[in-house]
């Protein structure tokens, strides 16, 4: 996987950098994980702080375009991204019935 980036704008309000780029790629189109990965070594960047947006492919091309955020710190990246939601079932919790009429 190659990644080229066409654009990386310093957010000081945000303490993030935003990019955009090109990735070129053959087979499937890479995971946010698998390029995560890619783009933390390319950007010097802990892993765990970068966040993808987007990944625009198109279908039988080896090309897609990127939009991700590379935050300072992890304090910063919990104060601004929203929390994921959790699964119930994957918490441990019971499922909650539904109220008899």
């Amino acid at each position: 996987m190659e990644i080229e980036i066409k654009n990386k704008k310093d957010n000081q309000l945000l303490k993030r950098q935003e990019v955009t780029g090109e990735i070129s790629f053959t087979g499937a189109t890479p995971s946010n994980k698998q390029f995560q990965e890619e783009l933390s070594k390319k950007l010097g960047v802990a892993q765990e702080l970068i966040v993808v947006r987007h990944i625009y492919g198109a279908f039988g091309v080896g090309k897609a375009t990127f939009e991700a955020d590379a935050y300072a710190t992890k304090e910063q990246l919990d104060k601004i991204e929203p929390k994921k939601k959790v699964k119930a079932a994957a918490a441990g919790a019971a499922p909650a019935a539904a109220p008899a009429k």
